[in-house]
């Protein structure tokens, strides 16, 4: 009601809006809601989120690289075609009886697919009858030459490696190197039956190719 005389003030139209912070907030709320929305239905477009997504179950194996046993090596130059044993121990008399089924992998040693070094050893014999013929394994290591090829197989593929040294050394003194900082290598050895005791022929290849393996 009013009085005679007495107008009630109008107020402005800017004072019956709300403020614009109010607006601008209430927009962005709307537009997330809309895009959650969007998304859920699968309508939103590759510029806005950045592409197709990719479970987390397409991606290979993260983590430590759990590497492949050999299972045979081969070397074409020298006619060597053998299984590897693979024991899961340094235990001298477990070994000693593993070679006598064919070239042994050192169990610290790298696997095939890791960096590292791979350590393959086998026995040697230039006897002239040997029954087992698994001690005469690695009889012609030593004739391998620098660039021959040594294939080590396992899992589905083949993993290829040339050749860099052949040396003669003592077993007394030798170390081999298993650590990855020299990348990713094959080393094989044996005895020197033509030599003392504790001589030893060593074989070291570099990886150069990964294949699909065809046998």
């Amino acid at each position: 009601m009013e009085l005679p005389g007495h107008e009630m003030p109008k107020k402005s139209v800017s004072e019956n809006r709300p403020p614009v912070a109010v607006f601008l907030s209430a927009a962005i709320i709307i537009f997330f809601l809309a895009l959650g929305t969007a998304d859920f239905l699968g309508f939103v477009p590759n510029y806005i989120d950045g592409g197709n997504k990719v479970p987390l179950s397409n991606l290979p194996q993260l983590g430590d690289e759990k590497g492949i046993l050999p299972e045979r090596i081969t070397a074409s130059s020298i006619n060597l075609d053998l299984p590897v044993q693979n024991p899961a121990t340094r235990e001298i008399p477990i070994l000693d009886s593993a070679l006598q089924n064919g070239p042994v992998r050192y169990v610290d040693s790298a696997k095939l697919g890791e960096k590292g070094n791979i350590l393959i050893f086998a026995h040697s014999s230039h006897l002239p009858i040997v029954r087992n013929q698994m001690y005469r394994a690695f009889n012609r290591i030593s004739e391998l030459k620098e660039g021959d090829s040594i294939s080590v197989f396992g899992g589905d593929k083949e993993y290829k490696y040339k050749v860099i040294k052949v040396r003669q050394t003592d077993a007394s003194e030798e170390v081999i190197d298993l650590s990855p900082k020299n990348g990713t290598r094959l080393t094989l050895s044996t005895c020197d039956t033509f030599g003392k005791k504790s001589a030893r022929f060593v074989v070291e290849a570099d990886l150069t190719t990964v294949l699909p393996s065809t046998n």
